[in-house]
């Protein structure tokens, strides 16, 4: 990847969204609400934290935490609503 591509980190962002998909997963199972966050302002991030000086810099942020219980999106008080199977599937 690195030499013959030329990609390295185009792929170490696949890596970090593939572990991400992971601990979003994971966390849900504790029943802790997540939400991933792109358009962040990494210069900002890697500032704050010292990132750079490090050798790293930020891709992407995650928000933790529980969600409040007057929170009026939550699936306990307003259903999902999904298509039906028909707009969805086509079976070929």
């Amino acid at each position: 990847m690195k030499y013959d591509l030329k990609d390295l980190n185009h792929w170490m962002e696949k890596q970090v969204y593939l572990n991400i998909g992971s601990f979003l997963l994971g966390v849900a199972t504790l029943g802790i609400d997540t939400t991933p966050m792109e358009g962040i302002d990494v210069k900002e991030l890697d500032e704050e934290f010292g990132l750079r000086e490090k050798g790293y810099t930020a891709l992407v942020a995650v928000s933790i935490g529980y969600r409040a219980e007057s929170d009026f999106n939550s699936t306990d008080k307003t259903p999902t609503s999904r298509l039906p199977e028909s707009e969805i599937f086509i079976e070929i």
